[in-house]
């Protein structure tokens, strides 16, 4: 015997959802309003005289706006990286808040200037970040488009702004600054790995004893779990990094190497947070910024209380880390874990190596990304490259 639609709580879309007939339905986040969508939807299962309280699936041409935006997220979940679901889930949600209607309207009846409009009132984006907002959003109508869900994508067109390049450069003696900041070991251990090696910041978080190679200076992290999922990432280490992860292999011989005070794995975020204090260390006097009481969610017993406590701690930290960012980018230098890298490929081409070995050494196909968007790659050559290459023209002229 079938079992009756029964909704349910997603943790992961802070909302109430059912199947019925192998169409899910999202109810909202509201618990009263969750019901009485879900009554609503069995009335029309009695309506349509079924044997069942199911409802026959809709069309493409009925699709919904949030239907469309469902699809889409529960085949990110299912294809794509958790960061990259939780990317599209943010903007997805944040667009569904200002339209308020994503759950009636038609997909067919959405316009470009819906997106525009949302995205402009965004006044404290920049040019990047309203350019990946665009892209959150158009990705799931030409992704709905192309299986067929849709005939076309209803917000094709859509202009969006120019990239632009963050103008930010690290030298090795902006480096000390910041490592002479930094109180606790472990996170000076994850800033001197990435300077020493120049991987990417998602490598050094993710990298465990069993990708080392000690023997070979040299750390192997399979296509499986590197960037791209194509091919091998091979990070070549010094001898100043190789001393690093071997201390730190033979106190964790599984899970991640680098973890943080609490014992965790780093987080994208959890760094984020870090530069930004050191940022606004480095800025000027030093600022008044309180740590937040850790949330303890063993202090409450009843269920409305905890969410109500859940929810009051999260808008306190959000606007703790909205204060932070604001005074980070009111300094002159702006540095974030990244630049780390773009240091090491700097560094490098001054030191005389050439463009091809240090892409190898960044982890790159070729030297066209490290001639595009590094800086320096032509003021780096040397003196002594010039005369070898002039004085060699010369002789054959």
């Amino acid at each position: 015997m079938a079992r009756a639609p029964k909704p349910w709580f997603r943790e992961d879309r802070q909302a109430y959802f059912v199947t019925i007939c192998g169409t899910r339905h999202n109810l909202g986040s509201d618990k009263k309003e969750a019901d009485r969508r879900f009554h609503e939807l069995m009335a029309q299962a009695d309506d349509a005289h079924t044997p069942s309280p199911t409802i026959p699936p809709q069309n493409s041409a009925g699709l919904t706006v949030g239907e469309v935006f469902e699809k889409f997220l529960d085949w990110c979940q299912n294809h794509r990286a958790p960061r990259t679901y939780e990317w599209n889930r943010k903007h997805i949600q944040q667009f569904c808040d200002r339209l308020k209607v994503a759950r009636t309207m038609l997909a067919v009846d959405l316009r470009p200037f819906h997106v525009a409009e949302w995205v402009d009132s965004k006044v404290t984006w920049g040019a990047n970040q309203k350019r990946g907002a665009i892209i959150a959003l158009t990705r799931p109508f030409n992704w709905a488009a192309k299986l067929g869900y849709i005939a076309v994508s209803p917000v094709r067109g859509v202009e969006k702004p120019t990239p632009t390049k963050r103008d930010s450069r690290m030298t090795p003696a902006d480096f000390e600054t910041l490592l002479s900041r930094v109180k606790d070991d472990q996170f000076r251990d994850l800033l001197v790995f990435a300077f020493e090696a120049g991987c990417r910041p998602q490598e050094a978080r993710r990298i465990e004893a069993r990708h080392l190679k000690l023997d070979q200076h040299r750390i192997e992290i399979p296509p499986v779990e590197s960037k791209g999922k194509k091919r091998w990432r091979v990070i070549y280490l010094s001898d100043k990094a190789v001393a690093l992860v071997s201390r730190l292999a033979a106190n964790r011989p599984t899970g991640a190497l680098f973890l943080n005070t609490d014992g965790n794995p780093w987080k994208a975020q959890a760094v984020v947070c870090r530069f930004q204090r050191l940022l606004v260390k480095l800025s000027g006097p030093e600022v008044d910024l309180p740590k937040l009481p850790r949330y303890d969610h063993r202090k409450y017993q009843d269920a409305t209380e905890l969410a109500a406590a859940r929810k009051e701690h999260q808008e306190k930290l959000v606007a703790l880390r909205k204060k932070r960012a604001s005074l980070a980018r009111q300094g002159d230098r702006r540095f974030a874990m990244y630049d780390l890298r773009h240091c090491f490929a700097t560094r490098k081409l001054k030191e005389g190596h050439d463009p091809i070995t240090v892409a190898t050494l960044l982890g790159h196909k070729d030297a066209s990304m490290l001639c595009k968007h590094y800086v320096g790659v032509t003021q780096c050559v040397t003196l002594g490259s010039l005369r070898l290459v002039f004085g060699l023209a010369y002789n054959q002229a």
